[in-house]
């Protein structure tokens, strides 16, 4: 696939995040692919296949918002099978504490879907707003058994 065809899936997916819609994403990546956060703090991991993203990282993390996450493309740059994304995140949290984070994404294509995502983001807000990530992980699982 062409380098302007990946930044179009890309481009579709932050159209319809700009509206909280999450479902374009979810139709765009492989059932293997790995979500990965360089850097050294505690959601610093690699993560791999749909299924365990979708329930070690992103039932999680949504399950902290009081609102629906809505994220904007601000630059995008494609290469090969590879797109950089500048993104500025929105969200409210239940504790009342925004997270409005600001991203680096980089996306690897496998064939016309996402193989890889690589997100740089500001990890003192993450830690400091989100919490540790092995304790957000454990509340979430304590309120899924109840």
């Amino acid at each position: 696939m062409s380098a302007e065809r990946n930044k179009q899936v890309i481009e579709r997916i932050y159209a319809a995040l700009a509206h909280g819609d999450r479902d374009v994403f979810a139709a765009s990546v492989h059932a293997d692919y790995v979500w990965r956060f360089p850097g050294h703090c505690s959601w610093s991991r690699r993560f791999e296949g749909r299924d365990a993203i979708h329930r070690d990282l992103l039932r999680p993390l949504f399950g902290l918002f009081s609102t629906d996450y809505t994220a904007r493309a601000i630059n995008l740059v494609a290469e090969g099978e590879t797109v950089v994304a500048e993104v500025r995140g929105d969200v409210m949290l239940k504790s009342g504490a925004r997270y409005d984070n600001h991203y680096c994404f980089i996306f690897h294509f496998r064939d016309g879907k996402i193989a890889e995502v690589v997100e740089y983001c500001d990890t003192d807000l993450e830690e400091r707003v989100l919490g540790n990530y092995d304790a957000v992980l454990a509340a979430y699982q304590a309120a899924e058994q109840r």
